[in-house]
């Protein structure tokens, strides 16, 4: 297997929106959000060694990059694409919303 790792470039509106996730969930379980935010942070360490093997995300409406996606947690998906040596996370989704919601 090749030992290349990329670099993590999260847009800052999305982890915003993902704190915003995480704070509401410690008010109801620190324990769930806890849980949530160490998912998070082992699907950014995947994301590091092997972003090329997740699946490809088709947004609804077309753009001119190929996105993919990760899932973790219950209900979250990490939509990235990969340019070279970087991975430019865009959105973090609760997939349990609407799409409107989404950023992408």
């Amino acid at each position: 297997m090749d030992d290349k790792n990329y670099n993590i470039n999260v847009n800052p509106v999305a982890l915003v929106k993902f704190a915003g996730h995480v704070e509401f969930l410690a008010r109801i379980s620190e324990s769930a959000a806890l849980s949530l935010y160490d998912s998070y942070e082992e699907s950014l360490s995947f994301l590091e060694k092997t972003p090329e093997i997740c699946p490809l995300y088709y947004p609804s409406i077309p753009i001119d990059a190929e996105l993919r996606y990760k899932l973790f947690g219950k209900w979250y998906r990490i939509v990235f694409e990969i340019l070279v040596k970087d991975v430019f996370i865009y959105d973090i989704q609760d997939c349990r919303q609407d799409v409107v919601k989404s950023l992408i």
